[in-house]
């Protein structure tokens, strides 16, 4: 059965359909393909294996009653919670005991403690009452998976993850096994798989790479121009920010990607200026805009670190979307706002060449018809380096009514702001009425005109009201299509906008009042160009698959759907995809076109976006499932040459474990951990105020998330102490990361493995800006917020919800009250200490550090502004009271974070066993039951204290694939 994005709706009525269908415990499954399509969303519940006995329920007791019911017992029970009665079955509260039991919270550091032996007996008396865990057998495809897997089998590489709906909702992680598919998700999954066809095999052959040489910037404000300079052969930047506190940009100007797709931008440039640092060079992606009150968003697009004072070729690669424009920002501390300065990065030109491809013919051709040979035709490179207006596209040209000698008509079209055409005023022979003609020999529809005023200047002549007429002959002349006044003081472009195409060959652009400082009659544009939807032909080629019939066409359906589904196929189960694919070809002719209509069909399959799916052996449900772990992805062609003869078990196993881990494409699973577990997810939902932290700014923003992301990784695969989630002496850090963290010496843009001296406060996740930035609102830090997300991420403590009725803290730093006595207030019923003792001092350990990672004595106050808010380096703040970081846990006390993080260290076992049940959940979509949790707290006892985190990664990877099978 074959599904395509109008189909979004019978798809999920198919399910209903078949919700009673054969559903197997654990993911195992033998059943048709119809059956298989129950798997998705139902998730009928399957039933989990039963918790053994594994000890008498008095000898349980029996612990319990010996170390817990003193306290925990009737009326007056320690924290309102009574053990004495769990009744017959598993209790809300038996959770509770069992994770206060396992990270070594209880009993507490004043107690009788049971010994290793007893200990056990406890969780496993407590195992043994647990029920059966029920979850869903089958799992929809998140959105980052099912972007990652059509890539990588489609040959491409396309982020359209943002093009489909989060569905993840409050669920810790994506691979939950209880998210269903919704309508709007699945028909967004089909839309996706289109664009990603059609980038993959165009319809129309591949753009020709075309290349672009300009050194001409697009105008900017009057207020911004003043930071750049001509300089040599080439421009000079200063650094400066808008008022409103973004990065300002420069875009440049004569180029235009004609194509989405991938560009090779170079710019050869350099630093200027007698200081050690770099000059960061951000590079942007987005659509030009003037001024700062009319920002348009932008996507950093990469970061050129210039450290080289004679001029050399710095390149990246970039995405960019149709007729997006690229900007720069130069970054230096040593030259913010320098006027005229003779310092800051020099850009001599930017050369863009593109759409690029790796290879030709393209990867895409070779993913999708391995084997097959192609006929292609000889790329070509067509230079563009001029810039061409519209209506030099259409064929136009203009004429005035008179003009200032230098300030032609020409200027108009010359696409600068800086230039203008001036009507003539001395002797005064024209007083008007001043226009300018623009013919259109063409008649190409015209959708209306784009205007801008000239820059600078003392404004003589701008032009204040308009109308627009048309001729079809230029002299006898229509009334006006449109009239109306233009903003005088603005040179960014203004949009005179037709209620209807106008096709005739003559437009007058009549000038019917203007600006005047002397009292004379004159006029002057800066440009001036007309709105039209034509736009010339994108050169494309072609590429021919020689010798192409039905037999190979099945082949290349067959080879990419086996990739697919991650498993030999019967000729059965292949058929309807092949069915397609040669109904097309019979009908078209078209090779290419049959095979990307049947994998369109393969990507938009009940098979495709469920998993686990239906395998022909247990090598291939093996190998889909690490390449969801450790890729989000399918596996690679060498995994499955390993799977066919199902050998994926044992010693190769471990073998391909290990490869994979340290393939490149195992960022992928460090990127979703640190987003999910760690919640950089919420990443650009908070912005610290640059009222009270005015340094930070969007070049620190791109590189905080990758110091975390790069930190992890190292710990996984160089398998490092598990410790060192909570401390260490090193992180990876470049010169911006290196400057708001206070660490000298540390110059250039590239991240690198940067060692701390003793006296720094860093080290481990803790300590990361990232962190510290996500755990707050951007303005103030909260201990409650923070010491909730280390007690729940990272210590593993458990928490119970706070009271309906209780009410939130709003900090007040202006009064006497210090927070810290604010939180003692809150606290003073027994119901709201018992949680608040397992939360606050994880957060006022962390309270050295602002809402922007930086260290911090004092707190900072905010102070009023005037009017309107403009951006300033020294911010709008006040230095208030003194942070206190001292707190104290299970009977021992610190002073600051660095005891803090020992303290937390104290206990690795239970760091590595909270570790182990997030990655245990990420991995299966499931939290992990009692019984199987008693299995993670045996593999990190089983490593003697000294539990190393690629270690605890694999073993948990082999456990899962065991659960796989019960």
């Amino acid at each position: 059965m074959v599904f395509f994005p109008n189909n979004a709706h019978f798809f999920l009525n198919e399910i209903e359909a078949w919700r009673f269908s054969r559903i197997n415990p654990r993911g195992k499954c033998g059943f048709s393909s119809l059956a298989f399509l129950v798997a998705l969303l139902f998730l009928g519940p399957c039933a989990g294996r039963q918790a053994a006995n594994l000890l008498a329920k008095d000898n349980g007791r029996a612990i319990l009653e010996k170390y817990c019911l003193d306290c925990h017992q009737g009326d007056q029970a320690e924290a309102g919670q009574d053990f004495s009665d769990l009744g017959g079955r598993l209790s809300p509260i038996t959770e509770l005991i069992f994770e206060n039991v396992a990270t070594g919270k209880m009993p507490p550091a004043d107690a009788d403690h049971p010994d290793k032996g007893e200990k056990r007996l406890l969780l496993e008396w407590l195992a043994s009452r647990s029920p059966q865990v029920r979850f869903p057998s089958f799992r929809r495809l998140s959105r980052s998976e099912f972007v990652q897997s059509s890539n990588d089998l489609l040959g491409i590489r396309l982020d359209l993850t943002e093009r489909i709906p989060d569905d993840r909702g409050s669920f810790r992680f994506d691979s939950n096994r209880r998210i269903a598919l919704s309508q709007e998700v699945l028909s967004s999954y089909f839309s996706v798989a289109d664009q990603m066809l059609e980038f993959a095999l165009p319809r129309k052959g591949f753009p020709v790479e075309q290349e672009w040489v300009t050194n001409k910037l697009k105008d900017s404000h009057s207020s911004y121009n003043i930071y750049v300079k001509d300089f040599r052969d080439g421009l000079l930047f200063s650094w400066t920010r808008a008022n409103n506190g973004n990065s300002y940009s420069f875009f440049y100007d004569h180029f235009e990607p004609p194509v989405s797709g991938w560009y090779e931008l170079t710019f050869d440039a350099a630093k200027v200026g007698d200081f050690p640092e770099t000059v960061s060079l951000q590079v942007h992606g987005g659509k030009y805009y003037f001024a700062d009150d009319r920002p348009q968003p932008q996507r950093l697009l990469g970061v050129i670190s210039l450290d080289n004072r004679e001029v050399q070729s710095h390149k990246i690669m970039v995405f960019l979307e149709k007729g997006e424009n690229v900007s720069v920002h130069l970054h230096s501390k040593h030259t913010f706002r320098k006027k005229n300065s003779n310092a800051g990065g020099f850009i001599r030109q930017m050369r863009a060449r593109g759409p690029v491809h790796e290879s030709w013919p393209p990867p895409s051709f070779k993913n999708i018809f391995p084997g097959l040979t192609t006929h292609a035709e000889k790329r070509t490179v067509l230079s563009r380096n001029e810039s061409r207006t519209n209506l030099q596209k259409i064929g136009g040209r203009l004429t005035v009514s008179s003009f200032q000698p230098g300030m032609e008509k020409e200027k108009m079209q010359d696409g600068s702001n800086q230039t203008f055409w001036h009507t003539r005023f001395h002797p005064t022979l024209a007083k008007g009425p001043h226009f300018v003609v623009l013919e259109n020999p063409m008649r190409v529809p015209l959708h209306g005109l784009r205007y801008a005023t000239w820059s600078g200047g003392n404004g003589n002549g701008q032009v204040k009201t308009y109308s627009v007429e048309s001729s079809s002959d230029g002299e006898n002349w229509n009334e006006p299509i449109v009239s109306g006044k233009l903003e005088t003081r603005l040179a960014n472009e203004q949009f005179i906008v037709f209620r209807k195409p106008v096709d005739l060959p003559f437009l007058r652009f009549l000038i019917t009042d203007s600006f005047s400082i002397d009292g004379r009659s004159l006029a002057s544009v800066g440009k001036l160009d007309v709105m039209t939807r034509v736009e010339p032909p994108v050169p494309t080629q072609s590429i021919e698959i020689l010798g192409s019939t039905a037999v190979e066409l099945e082949g290349c359906i067959r080879s990419f759907a086996e990739r697919a589904f991650s498993s030999r196929l019967a000729s059965s189960d292949l058929a309807p995809y092949v069915e397609i694919g040669r109904q097309e070809l019979e009908r078209t002719g078209d090779f290419v076109l049959a095979a990307r209509l049947a994998i369109k069909a393969i990507l938009s399959s009940p098979r495709f976006l469920l998993f686990p799916g239906k395998y022909s052996n247990d090598s291939y449900a093996r190998a889909a499932f690490l390449a969801k772990v450790f890729w989000r992805s399918v596996p690679d062609q060498k995994l499955l040459e390993v799977c066919r003869e199902n050998r994926l078990s044992g010693r190769i196993l471990d073998q391909q474990i290990k490869k994979m881990m340290s393939d490149p494409r195992s960022r992928r699973m460090v990127q979703s951990l640190a987003r999910q577990w760690l919640n950089l997810r919420a990443w650009k939902t908070i912005s610290p105020s640059l009222k009270l932290y005015p340094l930070y700014d969007d070049l620190l923003d791109h590189f905080l998330p990758m110091e975390t992301e790069m930190y992890l990784h190292y710990l996984i695969q160089e398998n490092r102490p598990v410790s060192e989630l909570i401390d260490s002496d090193y992180s990876f850090l470049n010169q911006r990361l290196a400057q708001h963290y206070g660490i000298p010496g540390v110059f250039g843009t590239h991240m690198r493995k940067v060692a701390f001296p003793d006296d720094v406060p860093r080290g481990g996740l803790l300590t990361m800006g990232s962190i510290l930035k996500v755990t707050t609102d951007g303005f103030d830090t909260s201990p409650i917020l923070r010491g909730a997300w280390v007690s729940r991420n990272i210590a593993g403590i458990p928490l119970s919800p706070p009271p309906e009725n209780v009410k939130a803290i709003e900090p007040d730093l202006q009064s006497a009250t210090s927070l810290r006595e604010q939180i003692d207030k809150h606290k003073n019923s027994e119901s709201c200490a018992s949680c608040h003792k397992s939360i606050d001092p994880y957060g006022f350990a962390l309270e050295s550090f602002d809402a922007s990672g930086q260290w911090r004595s004092r707190y900072r106050t905010r102070l009023p502004h005037r009017g309107t808010f403009q951006y300033r380096q020294q911010g709008y703040y006040k230095m208030g009271d003194e942070v206190d970081a001292s707190g104290e846990i299970n009977g021992k006390e610190f002073r600051g974070v660095t005891e803090f993080k020992a303290l937390l260290n104290s206990n690795q076992q239970r760091i590595a066993y909270n570790f182990a049940r997030k990655f245990f959940e990420y991995t299966n979509g499931y939290a992990p039951d009692f019984i199987q949790r008693l299995e993670l707290l045996k593999m990190i006892e089983d490593q003697n204290g000294s539990c190393h985190t690629g270690d605890l990664v694999r073993r948990i990877v082999v456990f899962s694939l065991e659960e796989l099978n019960r």
